[in-house]
């Protein structure tokens, strides 16, 4: 049965990838090692569509298997800096798995891409590194790391040791990386249901249910977590089929929903904006039809057009906690049946722009910022953007909230908040009320303080800049993710008790900024180097303890070059 699953797998690979897929580097056209190799990349493709929500052409191209793949057989970064890594394996019979030196390959694949090694990589791979250099200098970057095979999607448990111990060191404090593996089921369920145009039909059970039946007919209510745990069990991404994205990983409003589900799962119905999705057809069954506490639904032609990240955060929450998930989403099913054709994409296309709250929007609400905003204009003749939505200021002119906060952030006393500012900036506006935000905004922030920070917080970007092009491999990446701590030892050798005094040398002090981001970051590379040779520099700038012993290193030796 399993060799049959595998021989409707090749077959709609074939059909889907035959002439996207360089084989120019394969084995002779004809032959079973040039199958083999097809569907091995194809495969890879396939798992790239499912997890990423991109076309077959996109995916087509973001394959890099072949000889010097450094364990990568594709490579994909989206519009929100989510890494998608994959390897894959195929066998006919459909037993391929993947092995611990295999599993090993992956992971030091995955770190000689992060610590900016890209001449390990082959020809195909450098077609991809202009867009990952862009995103491992955003803080939010996060990686996927796909195992895609046609045997079980199950680890043995050496596999999964190593996947854990990375795991670990990783998303040590904020998540940076996950693992997914994706099965002969996976893939056979997804061609046969909603990826090769299966339908979709859901029998569910709605509580405290409610209809409109004016112009359209819909019903809402709630469901059980793990209901909605078990659709993406039965259908993966394939629920999700004409949404206009896919699950975005480990985004930070991803994580706050995990956070909900794991610590107060009573609440999930009032954070969460819930699941609509269109169906073909509605049917609201018989039994409980006198009440409106439970209502049986036949539900025909499912396809969730708003929720996936709900769903996906639903149902990586149930795999990975030891106890059941029981939270209530709040759910609305759309029938299509006598709606006018353009009105599936209306919906889809409206319940996905309507605007978001976010927390920079409650840091516009504090007076602090008012004031400041007012101290710019009338003693710097500054522009301060406060407000999501308003234009960013020419550098010259101005700055915006979110510059200044990483600006603060770096010139505090200790390094805390300036590794803050680089995993998470958001962090930094949780509340208005109290620290972190308290300590980097308050009566005694001053106007001509905060522009003398992002002085030099610009002044350290552009030596930093400079910097990056004469260096490679793991240099580089301490550059690129070591800008914040060495913005914050820069700060530490600067006399910044003048920066409200205009009449102060101030001027001298910033012309002595490149001088010493070069100097600081060259002894940054020595000692990261010689404390932590083995770690990912992506993580690692984003240690709260090994960024602090890092600063105490590099200041102490530059105390005893003095």
């Amino acid at each position: 049965m399993t060799a049959l699953r595998v021989k409707h797998i090749a077959d709609a690979l074939e059909a889907r990838f035959a002439g996207l897929i360089d084989m120019t580097d394969a084995a002779a056209e004809g032959t079973e090692q040039h199958d083999k190799e097809f569907r091995t990349r194809a495969l890879a493709a396939q798992a790239l569509m499912r997890v990423a929500g991109i076309d077959a052409t996109t995916a087509a191209a973001a394959i890099t298997d072949g000889t010097k793949d450094n364990g990568l057989d594709a490579v994909y970064v989206d519009q929100e800096d989510t890494v998608v890594l994959v390897q894959a394996k195929w066998d006919k019979n459909g037993t391929a798995g993947i092995g611990l030196g295999e599993s090993r390959n992956f992971i030091a694949g995955l770190k000689d891409l992060t610590d900016e090694r890209y001449d390990r990589f082959n020809a195909k791979f450098q077609a991809h590194v202009p867009d990952l250099q862009a995103s491992l200098q955003n803080p939010g970057v996060s990686f996927v790391m796909v195992v895609a095979t046609t045997g079980t999607a199950d680890f043995s448990d050496q596999v999964t040791n190593a996947f854990t111990d990375m795991e670990q060191e990783l998303n040590d404090p904020s998540p940076l990386v996950r693992v997914e593996s994706i099965g002969v089921s996976d893939f056979h369920s997804a061609i046969t249901a909603g990826i090769s145009g299966g339908k979709i039909d859901l029998d569910v059970t709605i509580e405290n249910w409610g209809v409109v039946t004016e112009p359209y007919e819909a019903y809402y209510g709630t469901v059980a977590s793990d209901s909605v745990a078990q659709w993406y069990a039965s259908y993966g991404d394939a629920l999700f089929e004409h949404n206009i994205r896919k699950p975005l990983g480990n985004t930070s409003v991803n994580q706050a929903m995990l956070r909900t589900l794991s610590e107060s799962q009573d609440n999930f119905w009032y954070f969460n904006n819930g699941i609509t999705a269109l169906c073909s057809s509605v049917q609201k069954l018989a039994k409980g039809a006198s009440s409106r506490t439970y209502g049986q639904f036949k539900l025909a032609g499912v396809s969730i057009v708003n929720g996936a990240q709900t769903v996906a955060a639903i149902a990586r929450a149930s795999k990975e906690r030891a106890d059941a998930i029981d939270a209530r989403v709040w759910v609305r099913f759309i029938s299509l049946e006598g709606c006018p054709p353009e009105f599936a994409s209306d919906v889809t296309e409206a319940t996905n722009t309507q605007n978001t709250v976010e927390r920079s929007d409650f840091v516009a609400l504090d007076p602090e910022q008012a004031r400041l905003r007012t101290e710019l204009l009338l003693s710097l003749q500054k522009t301060y953007s406060i407000k999501r939505g308003e234009e960013t200021p020419p550098r010259e002119y101005g700055c915006t909230v979110t510059e200044a906060t990483v600006a603060l952030a770096c010139a505090q006393a200790e390094p805390a908040l300036a590794v803050v500012a680089k995993s998470a900036v958001g962090r930094l506006w949780d509340a208005t009320d109290r620290p972190p935000y308290k300590q980097l905004f308050n009566a005694a922030t001053t106007a001509h303080r905060l522009w003398a920070c992002v002085e030099v917080a610009r002044a350290v970007d552009r030596a930093l800049e400079k910097k990056r092009g004469e260096f490679e491999g793991r240099a580089r990446a301490v550059a690129v993710q070591g800008n914040r701590i060495a913005l914050h030892l820069v700060f530490r050798e600067l006399d910044m008790s003048v920066a409200d005094d205009r009449g102060a040398p101030w001027e001298q002090q910033l012309e002595s900024i490149a001088g010493r981001t070069e100097a600081l970051l060259d002894l940054m590379v020595k000692h990261v180097e010689a404390e932590y040779p083995s770690n990912y520099i992506t993580s690692l700038f984003k240690n709260a303890s090994r960024c602090s012993t890092l600063v105490d290193l590099v200041l102490a030796e530059r105390a005893r070059s003095d």
